[in-house]
């Protein structure tokens, strides 16, 4: 770890790099600004070196006014010779080339908020990163979240929700009438190189139903969709069919730093394949020995958590656990326990009375690790989501079960208030956030036609915030996730019923979007996650159209004009790039932040995720801290005499960033003739590295002198408006008054 910090420090020396010209010479105003010629400097990008600048140059008649040779500032001053041009003032130079209000920060640092900062632990996101810091995008090393107050921070303009589709899976040569999905996707790094999978499960559509039938795992790469896996891997052979309707999980189970897929083996039990496809167990009873195979029913989900902190991560299903190798701990005989009716089991796992060691939750019962019943409420099961509803810092139990939905003590399971949903139907697996962005939180589910959501209020009582008309007759117990897509403390939900991928907003339930995305509806539901590891946040869901085929469900009578039914996984991105960035994992039905580690890895001594250290939240993607933070580019303009004047002289621009997130090498700044950019347009180079907060780089440029002085010079930096910054309107420096020898 320390050695890839040691490399990042070592990157961000960057003072004296020249740069080369990247752009042509517009060829106006050659009868006083060279053009090809112009630029004299050994090019780092063509030659792979660095070249540093002589800022003394060889000795010329530049006059006893400037001896440094260095002007700065309109009109132009001259400065010192261990001085540079900082806000066309004349100031002590810093070695590091970081500059900060609180003085030069050392090598290795940056400059946030006007204080030097230190990074701390590599991430990937701003999760892996304490709860007051946030992921430094450019570095991938964590770092102080500035306050609300001194942060720079970037505002979202205002633009419709509008999905643009990047890329879909719709079927494949290997197995290729396997083309329906019917589970939640699920995202991680399959092979450990940084750029996440998605992961499905696919069926035929002559197969049998969901109690029956039989499908197939693969992998598709985030970016692109392409397949992961060969034909002839384990996954896409006899011995690797998996039950078709159930959702997996993923994650590094045996802590050996590779990250594995436990699913439903078709025939019963569990089966658990290495990212490569192969099969690394199927389940077996206590001995280790004798195969395990017990029936999950059809909407069943797998669970994984390091319950005891050992390393080692636990699986559940339903009532049932098993270790890390597939050998049953407990539970046998509770295969179908938090299932609501004949939806099957999605029992989900926490630590409700905080002595260290997790248990398994469903709707009536929660079970310690080695079996034992830790409470029962005597009530019908159903499905579960847990947070801290009521501000106390101990958990509440949302369970939906026939119709209704209940709020328990999870620590002892008592009944608190329940209520009746509206409309008709099982109702599916509740999801927990702030959806109107109140700061008291909501809960939400659907039913078979229409979706709720909810609010806790003392003394218990639950209110209904909006609810909207959705068709869901076939299973009524389809998901939903929650993404805050522009960061505005509002949440967006996101949710699929038979006919439609329908986004609403938190607030009001108004309807954002409405796609077509036919589907048999299980217990599945639409993702927001970065899949394809470009800090940009994609929408991912699935479809399928085999029930509607064979006239298991109504179809879609009121689809219009070229809406029809289809099949597979699709993947959306932000037509107007709007969508904050967030996490590149989901791992499992019920996903919460401090389950899983971005790489796939399950923590030791779990986070709860109602805690002060958690989100408090649940099935819900998070933005995190930083995701609003905002480059700021400036650029200061000095002119060097020595060595060239009077044919020429050399404009030195000196790019800093003085916001709160680092920029990535290539920024253009354009060099003009003249006191501003309407002069004409002297050459476009570009900046060789990453500029983190307060990092500064410097690029010169040789400019012949013709006609007679005195000259004026411009440069600009982003003159595009590529980079997000906090201010748009800092981004040029000015020096005028220039002549050989300097008379100002």
């Amino acid at each position: 770890m320390r050695a890839r910090i040691t490399a990042i420090e070592a990157s961000l020396v960057v003072l004296g790099t020249l740069a080369s010209a990247c752009g042509e010479s517009s060829g106006e105003g050659e009868d006083e600004i060279g053009s090809s010629d112009t630029t004299e400097a050994s090019s780092s990008e063509s030659s792979g070196e660095t070249a540093t600048s002589d800022t003394t140059g060889e000795s010329s008649d530049t006059g006893d006014d400037c001896p440094s040779g260095l002007l700065c500032g309109t009109p132009a001053m001259c400065c010192g010779d261990a001085e540079v041009c900082l806000q066309g003032a004349c100031e002590a130079a810093c070695a590091s080339g970081i500059y900060c209000d609180a003085g030069c920060c050392d090598a290795g640092q940056v400059c946030l908020a006007g204080v030097c900062e230190t990074p701390t632990n590599p991430c990937q996101d701003s999760f892996d990163c304490e709860v007051d810091e946030f992921c430094e995008p450019t570095l991938d090393a964590c770092l102080p979240q500035p306050g609300e107050g001194p942060a720079c921070t970037f505002q979202l303009p205002p633009a419709p929700f509008e999905p643009i589709e990047e890329w879909s899976w719709t079927g494949s040569a290997i197995l290729p009438s396997y083309d329906q999905v019917l589970s939640v996707p699920l995202v991680v790094d399959l092979d450990g190189d940084e750029g996440p999978e998605v992961v499905i499960v696919t069926h035929d559509v002559g197969d049998g139903a969901c109690d029956t039938g039989h499908a197939y795992l693969r992998a598709l790469a985030g970016a692109g969709g392409a397949e992961l896996w060969a034909a002839d891997v384990d996954a896409y052979a006899d011995a690797g069919r998996v039950a078709l309707c159930r959702t997996p999980a993923v994650g590094d189970i045996d802590g050996d730093g590779q990250v594995e897929i436990v699913a439903h083996r078709f025939g019963g039990g569990l089966i658990a394949f290495a990212g490569d496809g192969s099969i690394e167990w199927t389940s077996t009873l206590a001995d280790g020995v004798t195969p395990y195979v017990g029936y999950f029913a059809g909407l069943a989900t797998v669970a994984i958590a390091d319950m005891d902190g050992d390393g080692q991560a636990e699986i559940v299903s339903g009532g049932t656990l098993f270790d890390s190798a597939g050998r049953l701990l407990a539970g046998l005989g509770r295969e179908t326990a938090g299932g609501n009716g004949f939806g099957g089991p999605n029992s989900i796992i926490a630590d409700i009375d905080e002595d260290g060691v997790q248990e398994v939750v469903t709707g009536t019962a929660a079970y310690a690790l080695d079996g034992s019943t830790t409470w029962t409420n005597g009530l019908a099961d159903g499905y579960t989501a847990i947070a801290d509803l009521d501000g106390d810092e101990l958990p509440e139990l949302i369970v939906v079960s026939a119709g209704l939905v209940r709020v328990h003590d999870a620590g002892t399971g008592a009944l608190l208030v329940q209520l009746d949903m509206p409309g008709v139907g099982a109702g599916g697996p509740p999801t927990v956030e702030d959806f109107d962005g109140d700061g008291a939180l909501d809960f939400a589910s659907a039913v078979g036609d229409s979706y709720t959501i909810f609010s806790f209020e003392e003394p218990a009582t639950i209110n209904v915030l909006w609810s909207v008309p959705t068709l869901d007759v076939s299973s009524s117990r389809t998901g939903s996730s929650i993404f805050d897509f522009e960061a505005d403390g509002a949440a967006e939900v996101l949710y699929n019923d038979e006919c439609y991928l329908r986004v609403y907003d938190g607030k009001t339930g108004e309807q954002l979007i409405q796609l077509a995305s036919s589907s048999g509806t299980a217990a599945q539901y639409p993702i927001a996650v970065d899949v394809d590891g470009d800090n940009n946040t994609e929408l991912v869901v699935v479809s399928d159209d085999k029930y509607q085929i064979n006239g298991i469900t109504p179809g879609c009578p009121n689809y219009m004009g070229d809406e029809q039914l289809r099949h597979g996984v699709f993947v959306y991105g932000d037509k107007n790039d709007r969508w904050v960035r967030t996490r590149r994992i989901w791992n499992q039905h019920s996903y919460h932040i401090t389950n899983v580690q971005v790489d796939g890895s399950i923590p030791q001594g779990e986070v709860a995720s109602w805690g002060p250290e958690g989100f408090n939240n649940y099935r819900v993607s998070a933005p995190g801290n930083g995701v609003l933070n905002a480059a700021d580019l400036q650029v200061d303009l000095a002119v060097l005499l020595g060595g060239v004047c009077p044919d020429a002289v050399i404009l030195r621009a000196t790019v800093r960033n003085e916001g709160s997130q680092g920029v990535e090498a290539g920024v253009m700044v354009e060099f003009f003739a003249g006191p501003d950019p309407s002069g004409t347009l002297i050459d476009v180079l570009q900046t060789q590295g990453a500029l983190l907060p307060g990092q500064s780089e410097i690029l010169e440029l040789q400019v012949p002198l013709m006609g007679d002085p005195p000259y004026a010079f411009f440069v600009r930096v982003d003159g595009e408006e590529a980079v997000d910054e906090c201010f748009e309107d800092n981004n040029g420096a000015a020096i005028d008054d220039v002549s050989c020898p300097n008379i100002g």
